[in-house]
């Protein structure tokens, strides 16, 4: 028997608790701040150059948790600092 709901988008599914958001600035900021390349920095946390690439271009990118640790953990920092900023203020 088919599903009779409607077929949903990509951008109308419920976000994974397996994914979050990377301030793709801040990520720049710190890496450079370790004097590490792109390249580097995959690395050092196991990912694609291309993904350390694509989370570096957007100001709010999606990533999985995983990567996000990894990277945190790459650049010696929790993985908070490389999530974008409460809409009601600054990180603490």
């Amino acid at each position: 028997m088919p599903d009779p709901s409607p077929p949903r988008d990509q951008d109308s599914r419920p976000p994974s608790r397996w994914t979050t958001v990377v301030d793709g600035r801040r990520l720049r900021q710190l890496r450079t701040q370790h004097h590490l390349s792109q390249e580097q920095l995959a690395d050092r946390a196991g990912v694609s150059l291309a993904t350390v690439a694509r989370l570096e271009r957007q100001p709010c990118a999606p990533c999985r948790s995983w990567t996000l640790g990894r990277l945190a953990a790459a650049l010696h920092t929790e993985p908070a600092a490389l999530t974008p900023p409460a809409p009601d203020g600054p990180r603490t």
